[in-house]
């Protein structure tokens, strides 16, 4: 069966083997999948353009497939009030610390891009990042429109005054970052690779993709082949993980 991209945004899977809040609000919470014994778990950050209408139950069955090839995963919920930018980063970074004693894989998608290399500059227990579609650039998307202005929707005024939350105008996280981005992506490739081209000549741990045969959902789209890539490169970022602890 065929289903058109958007499509994505509007699907919903299986809860959680279990659901934990991490705050009072109701959308301060993460649901987890799968192995509950692995020492590294794997953490999903949803996209939508930072839109309070889209919420994480679309990655519910990316959760699923990834929990069955025996992954320990949780998906995290965030509080999505535009204007108020700090609060979803300040949510993530809340949620990652009930996984303080666990090492993290942070997966974010599209907007959620953007949060989780924000994010992992402020854990000591991520050991790899992987940026799907990342808006890693604040400045070039609110360049392009992205969304009909949902940048300066999210920010509550100009990406140029909220520095401190554009990826390519801060401090790259200590961890190996993937940056991964489609071939027919409606977001324009350089407002992910411009993150890439600024800081790769002094971090060897970062590294750029562009996935072929692909659209903005590939990668977080179970029926197709973006899940083969996101597993190689879970599994790619717990091998070298493992190699540097030797």
């Amino acid at each position: 069966m065929s289903y058109p991209p958007e499509h994505i945004v509007n699907q919903s899977g299986p809860a959680g083997n279990i659901k934990i809040s991490y705050g009072p609000d109701q959308d301060q919470v993460i649901e987890f999948y799968g192995n509950e014994e692995s020492s590294v778990v794997v953490v999903l950050i949803h996209g939508g353009f930072w839109r309070p209408t889209i919420d994480r139950s679309h990655l519910q069955p990316l959760a699923k497939a990834l929990a069955d090839k025996g992954f320990n995963i949780a998906l995290v919920e965030y509080r999505r009030v535009q204007g108020d930018p700090d609060q979803y980063l300040l949510d993530v970074v809340s949620a990652l610390g009930m996984l303080k004693d666990k090492k993290v894989i942070l997966f974010g998608h599209s907007a959620g891009g953007q949060l989780v290399i924000l994010a992992a500059r402020k854990i000591n227990n991520c050991i790899g990042v992987i940026a799907a579609s990342p808006v890693a650039d604040l400045i070039a998307g609110e360049f392009e429109n992205l969304g009909d202005g949902a940048i300066n929707l999210y920010l509550g005024g100009k990406a140029e005054d909220f520095q401190e939350l554009d990826p390519i105008k801060v401090s790259v996280p200590k961890c190996r970052i993937e940056i991964v981005h489609s071939e027919n992506d409606f977001i324009p490739r350089h407002v992910a690779k411009n993150y890439y081209d600024k800081y790769q000549e002094n971090h060897a741990n970062l590294g750029f993709t562009l996935l072929g045969q692909s659209d903005h959902y590939t990668l977080i789209d179970p029926r197709g082949h973006g899940l083969d890539k996101l597993i190689s490169l879970i599994e790619s970022i717990k091998i070298k993980a493992e190699e540097g602890m030797k």
